[in-house]
């Protein structure tokens, strides 16, 4: 009679064991997905219409009070598409950060009751907000091509700029996920910083207004200002990318590699923090 007994081993994951697993369960990822975007607009009448709602919402009152009040310069781009091209890195930034520091707290009485990977629980709740992302980068792109100025064969490499930033905020929501729970200060936080780090890009403002000593500050300290810039550089001037942003692509990717690894490690303390 063979031995069927099941060794439970508190021991962390190797990342060769964590890959299997998630080849395993990778089904979830398509259910809890589905089952997030409905939760997220069930019983509503525009459905998914709220989402293009609010960033147009916010490009008519900030190009009516930045454009028309203020008289901010927006570096010959039409004031509605450069705030809008601004946003859509923005909102793919804050959304997978916000939605990975809570995806674990959020998702407790699953994680007690299912044993799975739970790295596909974060995978899931950022799967929509890369979908909406990229359907408002593909509406720029179309609103940029019937304007004034169409953009040229190199405006596909914000395509680019879109997945430097997606690492990014992956390797940020990953390590904020699991701090989150040792520590649910982080978990207020990140709204707040996340509320007023938006004043600190340069998503309704050019980096031109920033005066000469402080814009190196803008650009270096925060990593969303060079994407943000080499999407609109690359959307409505041509441009391809810098070497600046390929270094930069190769240093978020090592981040996410050691938030990834960390939280590996962290997985099966996951449930007595919980």
């Amino acid at each position: 009679m063979s031995d069927n007994k099941k060794i439970i081993s508190n021991k962390p994951y190797t990342i060769s064991e964590y890959r299997k697993k998630l080849f395993k369960y990778a089904f979830l990822i398509r259910v809890l997905s589905v089952r997030e975007l409905k939760i997220k607009y069930s019983r509503t009448l525009l459905g998914i219409g709220w989402f293009f709602l609010q960033p147009l919402v916010v490009v008519i009152v900030y190009s009516i009070f930045f454009k028309y009040l203020v008289h901010i310069n927006s570096d010959n781009i039409p004031y509605p598409s450069f705030v809008f091209s601004g946003l859509v890195l923005w909102y793919l930034f804050a959304g997978i950060i916000s939605k990975s520091t809570f995806a674990l707290i959020e998702s407790a009485d699953l994680i007690h009751k299912v044993s799975f990977p739970r790295l596909i629980i974060l995978i899931s709740k950022i799967v929509p907000v890369i979908l909406e992302c990229l359907i408002l980068l593909i509406l720029l792109f179309v609103i940029t091509l019937f304007s004034g100025q169409p953009p040229g064969f190199l405006a596909l490499t914000s395509i680019f700029y879109f997945v430097q930033t997606f690492i990014l905020s992956f390797a940020i929501g990953l390590f904020c996920s699991t701090i989150a729970l040792k520590y649910r200060d982080i978990a207020h936080g990140i709204p707040f910083v996340i509320n007023f780090g938006i004043w600190l890009t340069p998503v309704f403002f050019p980096l031109s207004i920033v005066p000469f000593p402080y814009k190196n500050y803008v650009f270096y300290l925060n990593p969303l200002a060079s994407a943000i810039e080499g999407l609109r550089g690359a959307m409505f001037f041509n441009t391809g990318v810098s070497l600046t942003s390929l270094l930069m692509f190769v240093i978020y990717g090592f981040l996410l590699a050691v938030s990834f690894f960390y939280f590996i490690k962290f997985e099966k303390k996951i449930v007595e923090n919980l």
